[in-house]
């Protein structure tokens, strides 16, 4: 029984979440707006609300950190030259996930929009 284990699995390794997540933030802090699967969609909300008020609150090593887990550099500068100071006096609630009503064509999983507030 899976009683109050609210971690999704998304049915891969721990290591390939990871990394698949990661891959998501990335984007999500590029592109400010990505459409991804609802059940990848929640996995990002949780993930990505608490990266960005790991930052907010970031010293050195919590920088450092970013710039080696984040994909691209420009990734790490445009989160703390522009999206930080843009939520600094907010106490939560940095992403928005919008269901879109369509399904993937693959596989039929429905989809949603996840974007920055």
């Amino acid at each position: 029984m899976r009683h109050r284990k609210k971690i999704e699995k998304l049915n891969r390794t721990q290591s390939h979440k990871k990394a698949l997540l990661n891959n998501l933030f990335t984007s999500l802090i590029m592109e400010e707006s990505i459409v991804t699967t609802e059940a990848k969609a929640k996995a990002l909300k949780r993930y990505a609300d608490r990266s960005i008020a790991r930052a907010l609150k970031a010293d050195l090593n919590t920088k450092r950190r970013f710039r080696s887990s984040l994909g691209t550099r420009g990734a790490y500068h445009k989160l703390f030259d522009t999206i930080v100071p843009q939520y600094k006096d907010r106490n939560g609630g940095y992403v928005r996930i919008i269901k879109m009503g369509t399904l993937k064509r693959g596989d039929g999983s429905p989809q949603s929009i996840v974007e920055l507030v």
